[in-house]
């Protein structure tokens, strides 16, 4: 990412070692939701990660940021991503996992400033199938309605 200019900073349980660092900068994750004009998050959901974005967490950060989760969804407490995409805090998020998996919070899918997709950061055979059947009943669900069942920017289809 310093190829495009951009300053990588992270934050993780243990530092990595150096030469694995490329470059990036380790902080705390406090300093992360102050610094961060970008935050993409990539860990598991433990007990400690559940609801790491929370309102409080939203308070700390600059106006503006984006956020990108395609971990696990319940990381992102989604009302409180709601309240702070509604505010102007938030600017844009791009979400491939959700909190209630597979149900959507409504204030997400109305929202003009996300990017939302199906769950699919890995692949296998099942994954697969399960898409084919997802885009076939997105496929319907658009010629019944003029609306897919799990829009990607859902105003935009709405809007045309």
């Amino acid at each position: 990412m310093q190829h495009f200019g951009m300053k990588v900073i992270y934050s993780n349980r243990h530092r990595l070692p150096e030469e694995e660092e490329k470059g990036a900068e380790f902080v705390s994750f406090d300093e992360i939701l102050v610094r961060a004009d970008v935050l993409s998050l990539n860990c598991p959901l433990t007990k400690h990660t559940r609801h790491l974005l929370n309102a409080e967490a939203f308070v700390k950060m600059r106006d503006g940021i984006i956020i990108v989760n395609t971990s696990r969804g319940p990381v992102i407490h989604e009302q409180a991503l709601v309240d702070a995409l509604e505010s102007g805090k938030v600017l844009r998020a791009a979400l491939d996992v959700f909190e209630f998996e597979p149900q959507v919070h409504p204030g997400l899918i109305k929202s003009r400033h996300t990017t939302l997709s199906p769950h699919g950061a890995v692949y296998n055979e099942t994954l697969f199938e399960d898409q084919q059947t997802e885009i076939l009943s997105n496929l319907e669900a658009f010629i019944k309605t003029g609306t897919p069942n799990t829009p990607v920017n859902q105003p935009i289809a709405s809007d045309a």
